[in-house]
């Protein structure tokens, strides 16, 4: 379970189209709704992000590339220097190369996750 929320959370940063529907509510077709606030709380709070950076990943022997994209992916959240609101995050260029940086991690994750189900 934890591992595919931490996914949809991945997913999340890395689709600014996306943060726009729930962080702005801008076309939100989802019926769902979000906040960068919320999406880090969820991240690190609920789903122990850390833990799984530090322990699981380590555990279920992913391969070393992919534990350093997840360190750096930690390490560049947790120094993001957070906006005035939502908007500013969004537009905001060190976002922006964070939420590249996560879809390159979003891609390893949906490779991993097809091999898995072969």
């Amino acid at each position: 379970m934890r591992y595919s929320d931490i996914k949809n959370r991945i997913k999340e940063i890395s689709d600014l189209d996306l943060q726009r529907k729930l962080w702005l509510n801008k076309n939100n077709d989802t019926g769902l709704i979000s906040s960068y606030t919320e999406l880090m709380n969820s991240l690190f709070d609920d789903l122990m992000f850390d833990d799984f950076v530090d322990n699981t990943i380590i555990r279920e022997n992913w391969n070393l590339a992919f534990v350093e994209k997840m360190n750096q992916l930690r390490s560049y959240l947790n120094d993001y220097q957070e906006k005035q609101n939502d908007e500013e995050i969004i537009k905001d260029p060190e976002w922006i190369k964070i939420s590249q940086f996560a879809k390159e991690i979003l891609d390893i994750l949906n490779i991993q996750t097809k091999l898995e189900t072969r």
